[in-house]
């Protein structure tokens, strides 16, 4: 079962960097992220999942971009947005790919 949840989290990641890549198309990314990441968390009470802040972190992120960059439109909040997406995606990768361990 971990070798599924290290495969999702990889698809976390990835969803998150897709999400910076193709900001400017419709495509939900960040949305099937955050439902990923809340299936990896009700998971992780049984399956004892690593790095689960980082899932966490998706959701805020996600209530971040809901509420926050919905009402203000400063290129400030875009950025601090797209660098936390950033972060987030490129660690969630390098830990399912166990190169950062």
């Amino acid at each position: 079962m971990l070798i599924r949840i290290k495969k999702m989290q990889f698809i976390v990641g990835c969803c998150m960097i897709l999400q910076i890549v193709f900001s400017s198309i419709w495509i939900p990314f960040h949305f099937i992220a955050m439902l990923l990441s809340i299936i990896i968390i009700l998971w992780q009470r049984k399956f004892c999942v690593l790095q689960i802040h980082y899932h966490y972190y998706i959701l805020l992120l996600y209530i971040y971009r809901l509420f926050i960059l919905m009402i203000l439109t400063y290129p400030f909040f875009e950025m601090l947005y797209l660098i936390f997406t950033l972060y987030v995606g490129v660690i969630l990768i390098l830990l399912s790919m166990k190169t950062f361990l």
